[in-house]
Order: C-alpha cells, then sequence, then structure tokens
C-alpha cells in the first residue's frame, strides 16, 4: 500500500508541475486533468490504507521527481509517458478496492498524453527572473521571485498536510474543511508555480518532515495555521502594494481574500475537534 501511495504521490507532482512548464494550452489542460486524478488516486490509496489500518507516511523518491527536469518538452514527455506506463505496471501486483479505477484513469489518460507533439525548449528554470510582458522595478522583482519560491513549496506542503489530515478524520465538518483547504492550495500552488515557470524561478518541492503530519496535536496544529493564513493575509497585501504592476497587484490581492477564507476554514474544523474532545 505504501508503494502504491508513493506512486500517486509522485505523479501529481509531476503532472501539476509539467503543466505549468510547457507552453501550449491544450497540452497544459491535458497535463493539469490528469495532475488533479493524480490528487485523487493519491487521496483514495490513502484512505484505502487508513480503513485497512495500513500506516503510511507521504514520502517520495526525489531522484523521481528530477526527471521532471529537463531541457525539452519532447523529453518531458516522455518522462511523463514512462511515469504512468510504470504505474500500470505496478497495479498488477496490488489488490485494493481502488486498483480497477486507477488503471481505467491511466490507459486512458496514457493514450491521450501519445497523442500530444510537444516541441521547444523548456525555460522554467533558467533563472531569468523576467516576467513576459511586465516591467518590474529591482526591488519588486527581488519580492516576487521570494515570494513565489516561499509560497510554492508552502502550498505543496499544505496539500500533503490537508490531505494526510483529511483521510484520517471523521468529522464531517472537519474532513468538509480539510477537503476545501486542499484543493484551494491545489489552485495557489498551480498559480504560483506558473508565475514562477514564467520568470525562470520554478523550485521543486522537497520531502515533508513526518512530523509534520503524523500524530500531531491537531488542536494546536489548527490554531498555528489560523496565525499563518492571517499573517499570509498580510504578507500578500504588501507585495500588492510594492509590486508596482495592476494585473499582478489585483491577483495579489485575490489571492489574500482567499487566506482570509482558510483561516475561517481552519476555525470551522478547530471548533468541530474542540467541541469533540
Amino acid at each position: 500500500m505504501q508503494r502504491l501511495i508513493r506512486f500517486e504521490h509522485e505523479s501529481f507532482i509531476k503532472f501539476i508541475y509539467a503543466s505549468v512548464m510547457v507552453k501550449e494550452q491544450a497540452a497544459k489542460r491535458l497535463l493539469e486533468d490528469i495532475a488533479m486524478f493524480k490528487y485523487r488516486h493519491m487521496v483514495w490509496a490513502m484512505t484505502d490504507a487508513v480503513k485497512a489500518g495500513i500506516k503510511f507516511n507521504l514520502d517520495f523518491k526525489e531522484e523521481e521527481i528530477k526527471k521532471i527536469k529537463v531541457e525539452t518538452e519532447e523529453d518531458l514527455l516522455e518522462v511523463l509517458i514512462n511515469d504512468l506506463e510504470e504505474n500500470l505496471r505496478s497495479y498488477g501486483e496490488i489488490k485494493t478496492p481502488s486498483r480497477d479505477r486507477f488503471k481505467n484513469d491511466d490507459e486512458y489518460f496514457l493514450s491521450q498524453l501519445r497523442k500530444l507533439d510537444l516541441e521547444g525548449e523548456i525555460s522554467a528554470f533558467n533563472q531569468s527572473k523576467k516576467l513576459p510582458g511586465v516591467d518590474l522595478e529591482e526591488n519588486a522583482k527581488a519580492a516576487l521571485v521570494f515570494f513565489l519560491m516561499e509560497e510554492t513549496f508552502k502550498e505543496y506542503e499544505l496539500i500533503t498536510i490537508y490531505s494526510y489530515l483529511k483521510v484520517h478524520s471523521n468529522e464531517a465538518d472537519a474532513n468538509s474543511a480539510f477537503t476545501d483547504l486542499a484543493y484551494d492550495s491545489i489552485y495557489h500552488l498551480r498559480r504560483f508555480a506558473n508565475l514562477a515557470a514564467q520568470m525562470g524561478v520554478l523550485t521543486l518541492p522537497r520531502i515533508i518532515p513526518h512530523d509534520k503530519y503524523e500524530n500531531i496535536g491537531i488542536i494546536k496544529f489548527l490554531k498555528e495555521n489560523i496565525e499563518e493564513e492571517i499573517g499570509a493575509e498580510k504578507q500578500c497585501l504588501i507585495l500588492a502594494e510594492k509590486i508596482g504592476n495592476e494585473e499582478l497587484s489585483n491577483f495579489l490581492l485575490f489571492i489574500s481574500r482567499q487566506e482570509v477564507y482558510h483561516a475561517e476554514l481552519l476555525q470551522r474544523a478547530l471548533d468541530c475537534v474542540s467541541n469533540k474532545n
């Protein structure tokens, strides 16, 4: 079961990051779709493990994720095709309630990947630190790069933690809050990673330490994260004011309002857990 969760987790990471690395819009949409299905696969595999009383973690092999750090879109497509092929081979060894669904999804998406004709260089890692079509002052540019690199990893970390908490929660309200938070974090990750890729400063995720999500004091965690969301709102507002670009400023203001909503969702989960205790 641990191997299945790791495979689906690694696929999710590869496809969601690959979706911001390619330039053709239809290809982006397909890779985003596959990433979302792979996220669902990961959560379903985690749920199967919980139901079976099997302990698991959310580690991944860093060398596996680094495979997408290639120079051309053709090479990236080859990595992604190989990933789904490897997943399909692995399903023969696994017997879980979700296996047939995984197999059906992957077979379809593999057929769609093979229809793609990607070409061109990948610029997501070239460190250009320039946003196409946008002129920024050096201090605003430096602040944006720092923000994107920090927030991209933070959103990946939150996806991991909220997903783990979701599958271990028996409270409907808390489960709903963790689900919403995870999906919002996926959206934020895509938007931040897309801007980072355009600026050539995309960074791949790091493995989350187990003590960030295993056997954590849930009430303490929720209280701390409410404060973090409030702090994130202020950070977005400060950057929106100094960025010097209307479109980017409006985007950051939009994200700041999302952070307020996230704090409300965390408070809802906290109320639910506190009442139970």
